[in-house]
């Protein structure tokens, strides 16, 4: 069943820019993350990681789930899953957008 699915981050491009968080509230019945990073029409480069921690708002280093998320081509999306449980998760912008923006989407079910 989908607990929730909205967009995180919109049409952005700067390094380090981070998505709003997606706190306890909806992740305390979930088992399962889908994150869909959208670089748009133009981009060249860039990169999103996606990150988790023990906090909302921490404001030390975040753990990193997998790698960071690399561009291929304009106007494609991304999928990275996780499985398991979060207290807190975000994406953030790891690497410049060159060229357009990307935004970013989340989903989890449980």
């Amino acid at each position: 069943m989908v607990r929730f699915y909205r967009q995180i981050m919109t049409n952005q491009l700067a390094l380090n820019t981070l998505s709003s968080e997606i706190g306890p509230e909806d992740l305390k019945s979930v088992t399962e993350l889908a994150f869909y990073i959208v670089f748009g029409a133009g981009t060249s480069a860039g990169a999103v990681q996606i990150e988790t921690a023990h906090q909302s708002g921490y404001t030390g280093t975040w753990a990193a789930e997998g790698s960071a998320t690399a561009w291929s081509a304009a106007n494609k999306v991304h999928k990275v899953s996780i499985t398991g449980m979060s207290f807190v998760t975000r994406a953030r912008i790891s690497t410049l957008v060159v060229g357009g923006t990307v935004s970013v989407y989340a989903m989890g079910n449980g």
